[in-house]
């Protein structure tokens, strides 16, 4: 739907693209963005389908929550009109320090400074509310998103899950997250078998992050990925950094284990010392 260089470089992820905008958009364009999710809407009317919408730059607006509170809002007045009775959100959430060290290595490849001594500025930056804190930072406080997502469609239609679940108990938590989805047993069963053997994009070992190796451009156009440029290969994520990040969500995270009874405490959630875990 949209040209401009973000949009194009995020391969035009529709919502993610439309979440980034004012909410009027809802208004001027709605049926247009639904014909770009669906296609024909007298086609779609008839099928009586659901649908099911995986976006990640979706949640890349959880720094702005109220915003994206409202595009939702406004995204289901206009589902109305094309047959659907009802939206459910669905958010995965992870330990704020282990998704900074991932967040960092991911985009390290594009990085030229990546290294331990930028990744130590990045927490402080994010820690600091007079850098990120209250900006990008947003984007980890779960407690203010869970607040505002469940204003915008009420609790019964919103699910938290923590990545960590993921990792130690794959078939509980496929179960919480394919079952509210009223999908098969048999099915979830055939995912877990497809998906046991998958890669993780950035592999961590003892709070370790292998970082991506840092491509080279010329005139501003990378070039293939066998061509790099040397560097630190690993980050570490130090005991200090884990103590900033905590100083800054661990109230929050008290607060969302009380609201929704997740068991963040178990997975590290309030900081040092609150779990022997480390996914």
């Amino acid at each position: 739907m949209f040209r401009d260089i973000e949009d194009l470089s995020a391969k035009q992820r529709s919502l993610g693209n439309i979440f980034s905008r004012s909410i009027r958009i809802w208004e001027k364009f709605g049926d247009t963005i639904f014909e770009d999710l669906i296609g024909d809407q007298q086609a779609w009317l008839k099928n009586d389908q659901d649908l099911l919408i995986s976006d990640e730059r979706i949640g890349r607006q959880g720094s702005r929550s109220t915003l994206l509170a409202d595009h939702f809002r406004e995204m289901k007045q206009k589902a109305g009109d094309w047959g659907f009775e009802r939206i459910h959100l669905i958010c995965m959430i992870r330990r704020q320090d282990h998704w900074l060290a991932s967040h960092y290595a991911q985009m390290s490849d594009r990085n030229p400074q990546a290294g331990q001594e930028d990744f130590k500025k990045l927490i402080r930056n994010i820690t600091s509310p007079y850098r990120f804190r209250y900006g990008f930072g947003m984007l980890l406080e779960y407690n203010e998103l869970y607040d505002q997502l469940s204003d915008a469609y009420g609790d019964s239609n919103l699910l938290m899950l923590p990545y960590e679940e993921l990792k130690q108990t794959p078939a509980a938590f496929l179960e919480s997250l394919l079952g509210r989805l009223g999908t098969p047993s048999e099915t979830i069963e055939h995912i877990l078998d497809e998906t046991s053997g998958t890669k993780k994009n950035v592999r961590s070992e003892q709070d370790v992050w292998q970082l991506r190796n840092k491509r080279k451009r010329v005139a501003g156009i990378p070039l293939p990925k066998w061509i790099f440029t040397g560097g630190e290969k690993t980050i570490k994520l130090m005991p200090e950094y884990t103590q900033q990040v905590f100083e800054c969500y661990s109230a929050g995270n008290r607060e969302l284990a009380l609201k929704t009874g997740l068991n963040l405490e178990e997975h590290g959630y309030f900081g040092p010392g609150s779990s022997s875990k480390n996914p």
